[in-house]
């Protein structure tokens, strides 16, 4: 090797060195673009960056998303996306130019006349990294990811075509030309198709974000109008009420009888205790969403918190109900022996005993036809545990298991109607509530059980229902039993 190659070689080595430095800045770059437009930046920068490392006066820089493109053809713009290829970026060439050149040689030169300058230009496909090199192995869910690559049909390599072309090159020179354009370019090639399997990425990422955006605002605006629907509703029946026996008190004051003035005032009384706690639902809904709530912690029994549940409970129904209900607390141990009395836990005490008239509120509306009602509250069983907060409790291979937070275990199971299926999943949600034939009459917002699940996952528990047998349902509250720290 002569004195004029070991120059070569270093000068080109130097040069390489220096466009894969450009190249690796260029793919960083996509992680930090806003928009689309950031993108299409980059894929310009790129190629103009090629353009100028192999001294090319135009170029283009094309994704042939399904392998259709064929050298040797002159394309129009239009022709070229019936085909599925995407112009990435163009460099000192018009969308609007009436072809563009692509050779099946990868290189060509010709002279149109005798005298006149030689047109110089290379194609050269570049793998679109990622895609590329990856799509034997992606699975459907991952095929997903990538905008071109249908996940109906085997995955096919995605790749970009790098069109150059050199004014007035003489013979030689365009020899010299694309001799060393061949020779450089398989070395930045992935490097180069790397940058663009990240813009691809990049928009893909900004799609989904769009998407989720788009679905989000959906999600509020049907929000909104249930909050509208399921406020308006529960808010016209005591306001009629309301409005109703205080219009026939003003119009009828003197001819009724003292007994029935004592029963509209009752009556006003009670639909104003109605507005009251719808208000006061809302707004503490509201507080648990922004976080504007904040827990007092102290010493709890959760026994003697169930107990006086109960009590207020059946004070509730008695008069509305009588005999209709039986209310009962039990207490065991993890073999289901009953017990006398159970952990102490630490919590907010106001807040705990809310959950707990939540969750008998709802067994009482969701039992129709009465029945038993029972809290249940023992030691939380390590399997159900780890069940309950999707934690693997097998052994490993040293033969012992993940030691999980002790946790308290509360029931309140009911003989009522049961939870359909379907609703499970979304019985903790806001304003949902179990539309069924006997219980269209049910009057609430349907806050009750997202208030108790945001209350219960501020204390470092877990809740979920699921239906009891042929009727009736369970729900399940896991509260940690260890003390709160600080």
């Amino acid at each position: 090797m002569g004195i004029q190659d070991i120059t070569r070689l270093s000068s080109e080595a130097s040069e390489l060195a220096t466009i894969l430095q450009d190249l690796t800045r260029l793919g960083q770059r996509t992680g930090m673009v806003a928009d689309g437009q950031g993108t299409g930046s980059i894929a310009s920068a790129l190629l103009e960056c090629l353009a100028c490392f192999f001294g090319a006066g135009h170029g283009a820089l094309l994704l042939d998303t399904q392998g259709n493109l064929e050298f040797g053809r002159s394309y129009s713009p239009a022709s070229l996306y019936e085909n599925d290829v995407r112009v990435l970026a163009l460099h000192r060439m018009g969308e609007n130019d009436s072809s563009i050149l692509l050779d099946a040689s990868a290189s060509h030169y010709e002279k149109e006349q005798p005298g006149s300058a030689l047109l110089c230009s290379i194609t050269y496909r570049l793998p679109v990294g990622y895609a590329a090199s990856e799509s034997r192995r992606l699975q459907a869910s991952q095929i997903e990811l990538l905008p071109c690559i249908s996940s109906n049909a085997a995955p096919q390599p995605l790749e970009a075509l790098l069109l150059l072309s050199w004014d007035d090159a003489e013979e030689m020179d365009c020899s010299m030309t694309i001799e060393r354009a061949h020779r450089l370019l398989p070395q930045i090639a992935d490097a180069a198709g790397a940058v663009i399997g990240n813009i691809l990425l990049a928009e893909r990422v900004q799609e989904l974000e769009h998407t989720a955006m788009r679905e989000a605002l959906a999600g509020m605006e049907l929000l909104k109008a249930e909050l509208l629907g399921t406020v308006s509703h529960e808010l016209r029946s005591p306001l009629a009420s309301i409005k109703g026996y205080a219009a026939t008190l003003l119009r009828h004051e003197r001819r009724l009888a003292k007994e029935e003035r004592h029963q509209f005032l009752l009556a006003i009384n009670e639909g104003c205790d109605r507005l009251e706690i719808i208000i006061e639902r809302l707004l503490e809904m509201s507080q648990l969403d922004t976080k504007a709530i904040r827990l007092v912690y102290s010493t709890v029994d959760v026994a003697r918190l169930a107990q006086e549940a109960i009590g207020a409970a059946e004070e509730r129904i008695v008069a509305r109900f009588p005999n209709r209900f039986h209310f009962s607390l039990r207490i065991e141990k993890f073999e289901g022996i009953p017990v006398s009395t159970v952990p102490l836990i630490m919590g907010d005490q106001r807040r705990l005993r809310e959950v707990l008239d939540n969750l008998l509120e709802n067994a009482i509306k969701y039992s129709p036809a009465g029945g038993t009602i029972t809290i249940l509250i023992r030691p939380a069983a390590q399997d159900k545990v780890a069940s309950s907060l999707n934690i693997d409790n097998k052994e490993d291979t040293h033969g012992s298991k993940n030691e999980l937070s002790p946790m308290l275990e509360i029931c309140v199971i009911d003989t009522g109607i049961g939870i359909p299926a379907e609703h499970i999943e979304r019985i903790f949600d806001r304003f949902h509530r179990v539309d069924m034939r006997l219980t269209r009459e049910v009057n609430g917002l349907g806050l009750g059980l997202a208030i108790s699940k945001r209350i219960v996952e501020m204390h470092g528990g877990v809740i979920w229902a699921e239906s009891s047998g042929p009727g009736g349902s369970i729900f399940h509250v896991l509260l940690p039993l260890q003390e709160k720290e600080g």
